[in-house]
């Protein structure tokens, strides 16, 4: 017979796996920014914190579509 305990246990375990599974996908550097295209130097994948932030919010946009 399970306890509290152990139904809470296994509640995080799959809220812990749900997680894993939302996780959001690796960009790679690809010496251009994903948000305007701008040349990029090294390994940055945008040119400043604007461009991220513009980026991030049309995938969360999209993604809840």
């Amino acid at each position: 017979m399970s306890d509290e305990a152990d139904i809470a246990q296994v509640a995080i375990e799959m809220q812990l796996a749900a997680a894993r599974l939302r996780r959001k996908p690796t960009l790679l550097a690809v010496q251009r920014c994903y948000n305007c295209d701008a040349d990029l130097e090294g390994d940055a994948l945008f040119c400043d914190r604007d461009c991220r932030d513009d980026y991030e919010k049309r995938r969360r946009t999209h993604a809840s579509r």
